[in-house]
């Protein structure tokens, strides 16, 4: 009985990490049993069986995708990252709404690929974490859409934006209130800074944190049910830049931001 390419990719590691593979470029067998860590015993009749189905062709002994694996190799590897990228935070993505998120960035969720997930402990639960301190303090441009207050962020922020830093703050109308009442000295210097622009947001975001440098992404997400819990997915991969970037300014347009400034 003929095999499905489903059941012909999927149901062998080893099928399925051989495409990957050859997607870099063409390799004779040598080198795949190097990289793979295999025999030519055990990974022969897996080639066999690729060649058969027409995904990996043979020139010369060296094996190389089809123009009909190149195009499913192509599509393959954002569906497997993307349940790479639930599955080494399961417990946290099964708990997240995630209806707050665009559908057009929901479709690339594979690009936020080694986050890791910090939660602080009951010694530390109001520190903010280091491997986040040390991110921020070496950016040279910050986006940051925050929906709720951290006394620790009025100072770091301004002193920030008067070390050179560009930022780009957005935050709702109570957290600006408290900023302004609270920390008066810290909010002048903020608003008075060339390098920060402040946003206010005259709606309730629909992300309680995002914060995207050139360095890193920082998210926290509300749970399914509105509850928001003291976890922080972190990432430093390049996609994972660009996809919070596309999120913060999609958060900016419907939160409807404006560039009002109150009185200090």
């Amino acid at each position: 009985m003929k095999q499905s390419l489903v059941n012909l990719i999927f149901y062998s590691d080893r099928r399925k990490d051989l495409l990957l593979l050859l997607k870099e470029e063409p390799r004779d067998i040598d080198t795949i049993k190097n990289l793979l860590n295999v025999d030519a015993r055990s990974i022969q009749p897996h080639i066999k069986k690729m060649k058969d189905a027409r995904l990996i062709i043979e020139e010369k002994k060296v094996y190389m995708l089809s123009e009909i694996g190149e195009v499913i190799v192509e599509n393959m590897e954002p569906f497997l990252n993307s349940i790479e990228v639930f599955e080494a935070n399961s417990e946290y993505w099964k708990t997240r709404d995630l209806t707050q998120i665009p559908d057009y960035l929901l479709e690339r969720i594979d690009e936020l690929e080694h986050c890791e997930l910090l939660e602080p402990d009951a010694e530390h639960m109001l520190e903010t974490p280091k491997v986040f301190m040390d991110n921020i303090r070496s950016s040279k441009e910050i986006f940051t859409l925050v929906s709720y207050f951290h006394p620790e962020a009025p100072s770091l922020y301004a002193s920030l934006a008067e070390n050179g830093t560009k930022l780009t703050l957005c935050m709702t109308k109570n957290v600006i209130e408290r900023l302004v009442t609270g920390f008066p000295e810290e909010a002048k210097r903020l608003f008075k800074s060339e390098n920060s622009k402040i946003f206010i947001c005259q709606k309730p975001s629909p992300i309680p944190i995002i914060v995207v440098t050139d360095k890193f992404l920082s998210l926290k997400m509300f749970e399914n049910d509105g509850k928001l819990r003291d976890q922080l997915l972190i990432s430093t991969e390049e996609k994972a830049l660009r996809w919070g970037k596309e999120l913060f300014w999609h958060c900016m347009r419907v939160a409807e931001p404006t560039e009002e400034k109150p009185d200090i």
